[in-house]
């Protein structure tokens, strides 16, 4: 991430038991606008500004070692791991373009593919699971924005949803009762 004046290569581990955070061992490479996501017990730190290479933490063997690069550059992208398999949502590329692309990580193949793209380009916006749908909710095109899509990984399809009654970025999502 950033501490406001550069990227930083620390990686934290938190444990509710102790109360306590515990630094583990950096990354090879400071990363700013990195995505992450856990696949098999092991987090994933996926591009970055500047990046399209993936590191892959072990807690077993407390070490971080290169995953399958990118295609290309993803920048302030949104990651979640479903049915295990890793999807890269939107984002923003090297030119600092905000992106509709849906990048899927499936450990099987070791490969990342191309998905059917999201209607709207963006970067900053929250991820859930929910009806078994992937839903992107908000984020940023260049101002925040209102937009609620939901992906179907079974069709690889995109359906446009209820909009934000709110625009906002970087929100905070999650599941209960039934509800998003």
């Amino acid at each position: 991430g950033s501490n406001g004046s550069g990227r930083e290569d620390i990686a934290e581990r938190y444990d509710p038991t102790t109360n306590t955070w515990e630094t583990l061992l950096s990354l090879s490479i400071a990363r700013l606008g990195v995505a992450s996501a856990v696949l098999n017990g092991k987090l994933y730190a996926i591009g970055g500004q500047d990046l399209a290479s993936v590191e892959v933490y072990d807690p077993t063997t407390e070490s971080w070692a290169a995953g399958v690069a990118l295609p290309s550059e993803v920048n302030h992208g949104t990651a979640i791991t479903i049915n295990e398999k890793i999807y890269l949502v939107g984002g923003r590329n090297a030119s600092y373009q905000h992106i509709n692309q849906v990048l899927c990580f499936d450990p099987s193949t070791n490969q990342w593919s191309t998905k059917a793209n999201m209607p709207t380009g963006r970067h900053a916006a929250k991820l859930v699971w929910f009806e078994n749908r992937i839903w992107a909710i908000g984020g940023s095109n260049g101002a925040s924005i209102s937009k609620v899509e939901s992906y179907d990984p079974i069709s690889d399809s995109w359906q446009v949803e209820t909009p934000l009654s709110i625009a906002r970025n970087w929100a905070t999502a999650w599941i209960a009762n039934g509800k998003i």
